[in-house]
């Protein structure tokens, strides 16, 4: 019975020690001490040294970005993804070599290669996206990249890509328009024929 009070005592003792740090915290507690109003506010972003020059390495977690006007369709970027977080769909230009000014992005990257596909659709989820870097290898215009560290000069760093709605952090780089704008030339094309 000795034991029974005991263990009521100490736990009256301490649920009430702890509570009246909580009162006096909530009376005496500076503003902003300890919650920021995120997004609104955020911790400044602390620099590391992580042993070599920052331009030479992604620093931390990034994003994927694409320039679309340098893609060519060739999927090897998909291809590579181990777990299929990007998903490209493609449509062959009706006459290869000819701009069509329609769809917007058809005709020469900026390394001189002539596009003989039209990507109706470019989206990489990156709620699967295990950072791994590996879809940015084996692209051949070099249009796929991790964004900052030694791309900082194409695309900025954007550590923090936090939304909301999960349906946000899926990108969607294709243009739009772009299948109904193929469609809808093939289907001229054929009319003229």
């Amino acid at each position: 019975m000795k034991r029974y009070l005991t263990n009521i005592w100490e736990a009256t003792t301490t649920i009430l020690g702890g509570m009246g740090i909580t009162i006096l915290h909530l009376f005496r507690a500076k503003s902003g001490i300890a919650t920021l109003q995120y997004p609104e506010e955020r911790w400044p972003r602390p620099d590391r040294n992580i042993g070599f020059d920052h331009s030479n390495y992604n620093v931390i977690r990034s994003r994927l970005h694409v320039d679309m006007d340098d893609c060519i369709g060739c999927l090897k970027c998909e291809r590579a993804c181990p777990v299929d977080c990007i998903k490209i769909e493609t449509e062959k230009v009706p006459n290869r070599g000819e701009d069509i000014k329609d769809i917007g992005h058809v005709g020469v990257t900026s390394n001189g290669s002539r596009k003989a596909m039209v990507v109706t659709r470019f989206d990489i989820d990156m709620t699967e996206c295990c950072y791994c870097n590996l879809c940015t290898y084996p692209c051949p215009e070099e249009c796929i990249f991790m964004t900052g560290g030694p791309n900082s000069g194409k695309h900025p760093i954007d550590y923090e890509f936090s939304e909301p709605d999960r349906n946000d952090l899926i990108y969607r780089f294709a243009k739009p328009g772009s299948k109904d704008g193929i469609a809808k030339i093939i289907s001229e094309q054929k009319a003229e024929a």
